[in-house]
């Protein structure tokens, strides 16, 4: 284990290097560290011959290719594997023609049907990834620029990869990402890809502890690759490799970390903290359905004299829940933060304060008030900063969590999980709109509810309910509970021509309280005012529900297409029957006319002259 170590620690540098190093030393004990080394460097080390053909084909479970193309060129390489097989192919080198169109120059991947998996055009990032069961075919097209393209990909059958459980997505103003088995060796063929994403108005910043992955000048081997946002589509910001540490910060509160090893070389990984940082003036304020989070710049709050353990809300038990960065996470309900209804209009309101010990200070007197607006579409975020009078104010926007869901009962005790939902022309359809949040004084009105046989909700579309005016004469509502409205209606005549039916619903969030609020108005006729044009309102989409003569008819037919099957399966095995019985008959006359044939001719078999 000792060696090993010892290798892994001086393997980076060259053989060369080494030498002229132990050279100077005594010659002994060195000189056999430097022969291991030298010789597990060489066992080890990856030369990929560039592909020198125009196209090739490779049947192997797995294979590293480098292709160097010229000019005027347009070439495929086949993996040939196995249908039942998933191949996964990575790109970690693409030097296209940087002047020429996508149009003109690319590197197309197919799958055995010969449909694109995508396309890589000389603007493309050098990372990307495909997967695709059975061959796949990698087309390199070139134009007739003179200069050298480099493509490298590794490809493997997912059957050679150890099942991994890695990657994942992840939320929250900080955390750590590892490399599978860290501070252990990762094993081979590892892919893992990590979805972050912080708080709104937050810039995510990661801090490398260790990086040790196999070294390369291209890091084509094994490699760590960023993408500036949600997922693999966003730019790719760094790719890294080798032994090092590093910074990096994105330009948004969203980040897609890749890992990717190849079949060799495998070192101990790497390590990442990742934080929410302000995006500017400081701090920054994000809003859920049921609390808000607020985040202060550590830099600022020591200018100012004061660290994270003076911090408070208006609930001195409240405090912050990490320090770098500062991050206050501030309930609806408790730590004293304070509702009001305005003009039916819902704010939450709490204070972070900071408390200076002793009796006297000269330090800036901090309070930050944090809101949370509800009003009209959206939620507004509200953030005061005051420092001796100074204010600033930062507001944004941000969405509760609205559901709807089908229930097979009146009970509502246990929702639908199927898609598509299946009942009987005159059964009741119950649903149950719900918004996700702390507050028990929130409720839910059904404003509008129409249904339709499209998807995309054209035309024909039918009314149960709009402006709160009920349409269809089976439509009922139930008593709604703290955070719900519920309701049913009968299926209808859509069922009677249309296969299925989709329904999309516009739900109003309200305070309880609110007298006056547009969840207490009911029906709102057109010459009525509406006074809850303030008020939060969100679609909700559900569905489709099918008629259970559809199942039946489906299953049927899938019963049907199975005995046809068998049909089928009986009748080849009738026709091979057959086929067997007759090559037999067939080589059984052969093997009599020569043995006749033989006779005819004089040949017997005779017994050995005795003497």
């Amino acid at each position: 284990m000792y060696i090993n170590n010892y290798l892994l620690f001086f393997q980076h540098h060259s053989c060369e290097f080494w030498t002229n190093v132990f050279s100077k030393m005594s010659p002994v004990g060195p000189l056999i560290a430097l022969l291991l080394l030298c010789a597990s460097s060489l066992a080890e080390e990856k030369a990929v011959k560039p592909e020198a053909r125009c196209g090739s084909s490779f049947s192997e479970e797995y294979k590293p290719v480098q292709i160097q193309v010229a000019q005027d060129l347009d070439c495929t390489w086949d993996i040939v594997r196995p249908a039942n097989e998933t191949t996964r192919v990575i790109f970690s080198v693409l030097n296209l023609n940087p002047s020429a169109d996508c149009s003109q120059e690319n590197v197309t991947v197919l799958d055995e049907n010969l449909e694109q998996l995508g396309v890589l055009c000389p603007n493309s990032d050098r990372i990307a990834e495909f997967e695709s069961s059975g061959n796949v075919y990698i087309r390199v097209s070139t134009n007739s620029d003179s200069l050298t393209r480099t493509v490298y990909f590794f490809f493997y059958s997912l059957s050679v990869a150890n099942a991994l459980d890695c990657g994942g997505i992840l939320s929250g103003t900080s955390g750590t990402i590892a490399s599978p088995n860290y501070p252990g060796r990762h094993q081979p063929f590892t892919y893992c890809v990590w979805n972050v994403k912080t708080p709104k108005n937050t810039l995510a910043k990661l801090s490398f502890t260790e990086i040790f992955i196999e070294p390369d000048a291209s890091c084509r081997f094994d490699f760590i690759a960023l993408f500036d946002g949600s997922n693999t589509d966003a730019p790719l910001k760094d790719v890294l490799c080798g032994r090092t540490v590093a910074e990096v910060e994105m330009s948004s509160n969203s980040f897609t970390l890749v890992f990717s090893a190849d079949y060799a070389n495998s070192y101990y990984g790497f390590s990442v903290d990742y934080t929410a940082v302000p995006v500017a003036n400081n701090s920054s304020l994000s809003c859920s359905g049921d609390s808000l989070t607020a985040i202060l710049d550590p830099a600022y709050i020591t200018s100012l004299g004061y660290n994270a353990n003076q911090l408070t809300l208006i609930d001195k038990t409240c405090v912050p829940k990490s320090d770098n960065p500062i991050v206050f996470d501030v309930p609806f309900t408790s730590c004293g933060t304070v509702k009001k209804v305005k003009d039916h209009t819902i704010y939450y309101t709490n204070t972070i304060f900071a408390s200076a010990a002793g009796t006297i200070t000269r330090r800036k007197q901090l309070q930050v008030i944090v809101t949370c607006e509800l009003e009209k579409d959206s939620i507004a975020e509200i953030m005061y900063v005051t420092e001796d009078d100074i204010i600033q104010e930062q507001t944004e926007s941000g969405e509760y969590d609205v559901s709807l869901a089908f229930y097979p009962t009146e009970d509502f005790i246990t929702p639908v999980q199927d898609s598509p939902y299946f009942i009987d022309l005159s059964e009741s359809v119950f649903l149950q709109a719900t918004v996700q949040s702390s507050d028990a004084n929130l409720t839910v009105f059904v404003d509008t509810c129409f249904a339709s046989p499209q998807a995309d909700f054209q035309s024909p579309n039918y009314d149960l309910i709009r402006k709160g005016c009920v349409k269809d004469n089976t439509y009922h509502n139930f008593p709604s509970g703290s955070g719900n409205a519920r309701f049913s209606f009968s299926a209808f005549k859509f069922l009677n021509t249309h296969p299925s039916i989709y329904l999309q619903c516009q739900l109003v969030i309200c305070d309880s309280d609110d007298a006056g609020s547009r969840c207490n108005q009911g029906c709102v006729t057109r010459g009525r005012r509406d006074l809850g044009s303030k008020v939060w309102k969100t679609n909700a989409v559900l569905g489709p529900l099918r008629l259970k003569r559809h199942a039946d008819s489906e299953a049927a037919g899938s019963v049907s297409e199975k005995t046809e099957d068998v049909k089928t399966d009986q009748s080849s095995l009738y026709v091979l029957g057959i086929s067997v019985l007759v090559i037999n008959a067939l080589i059984l006359a052969f093997v009599v006319i020569r043995y006749t044939r033989r006779d005819a001719t004089g040949y017997r078999y005779h017994a050995v002259a005795s003497h």
